[in-house]
């Protein structure tokens, strides 16, 4: 007779008993085919929350379904211990900052912190049921799983897979390092849209005048019939006195503003693309002193 209510704290502790890891252990001499699973590794900040449940039963249905198939499934599971998320969270545990503290003994903090919540994350995806292979588990603080990223890294260097370039990164003043893309949170707002005159005939819109001094181009749409006759003049910039050469590029808006746009280095991802495409200069006008740049001009 099944009862009314699902009792789901007894029905896991009852397969939890019962439960063989090494029923999905993955055999490197198996003859089936074999499959592998790059599983995404979560950052163990928090907990195992149902936006991470949902996305590990994806995996784990197309884990159980090749299993099925006749394949030999790997489904490892990873932590990233990525720094900046980890620094975070310590700094608002314990109500300090990372600087008030000696280096390893926040460091040490910091790993206490990811050990707890690996443990944590970990015994939430055992009572899910997920087919993982947890001879597989690596955390991506331990050195022996950063030695072997760093020598991959070396290997697709040498053959031609990877490459070093010199390129423009986005740095948080509160963490005092490099972020990413993917950590920025984006705040819509209104601003003021400022019209600048470069010349009687080349007057550009910006939300953004502050960059001027950073201008390397001045770019319109090329089938812009109000400016094609402006294509390949050059200009002067306001306060900085550089001359700059007017292009044209389809990725100008010709409705915003008036049409015609400076790119500069760098007031958002479209200038760095510019950048790249147009091999225009580097001007860089506030110093690592965070002092205007005097050899920019400014």
């Amino acid at each position: 007779m099944i009862e009314k209510e699902y009792k789901a704290k007894e029905v896991e502790e009852k397969w939890l008993k019962l439960w063989k890891d090494n029923l999905y252990y993955f055999d490197w001499k198996s003859k089936k085919p074999h499959y592998i699973i790059d599983t995404p590794p979560p950052y163990p900040t928090g907990s195992f929350h149902i936006g991470n449940a949902l996305n590990w039963c994806y995996i784990d249905f197309i884990a159980r379904y090749k299993r099925m198939k006749g394949f030999e499934v790997m489904f490892p599971q990873g932590w990233d211990c990525h720094g900046l998320p980890t620094e975070v969270k310590v700094e608002e545990k314990y109500g300090i900052k990372k600087g008030e503290l000696p280096r390893e003994k926040f460091r040490e903090l910091c790993k206490e912190f990811t050990v707890k919540n690996i443990k944590k994350m970990k015994e939430c995806m055992k009572r899910l049921g997920f087919s993982i292979d947890w001879s597989k588990e690596y955390i991506t603080m331990d050195p022996k799983y950063y030695v072997k990223t760093q020598t991959s890294f070396v290997r697709m260097y040498n053959k031609g897979l990877i490459y070093k370039a010199y390129h423009p990164v986005i740095f948080c003043p509160r963490c005092e390092t490099t972020i990413a893309l993917a950590e920025i949170e984006y705040k819509t707002k209104k601003t003021s849209l400022y019209y600048v005159v470069f010349e009687e005939d080349v007057v550009i819109a910006t939300t953004r005048p502050e960059l001027i001094p950073a201008c390397v181009a001045i770019a319109v749409h090329p089938k812009d019939e109000r400016h094609k006759n402006l294509v390949g003049k050059h200009v002067t910039v306001p306060i900085s006195n550089q001359k700059v050469k007017i292009i044209s590029d389809d990725e100008v808006d010709p409705t915003f503003g008036t049409g015609i746009v400076m790119i500069c280095t760098f007031g958002d991802k479209q200038d760095v693309k510019w950048w790249k495409k147009h091999n225009l200069d580097l001007r860089i006008i506030i110093g690592k002193d965070g002092k205007l740049n005097e050899k920019a001009g400014v």
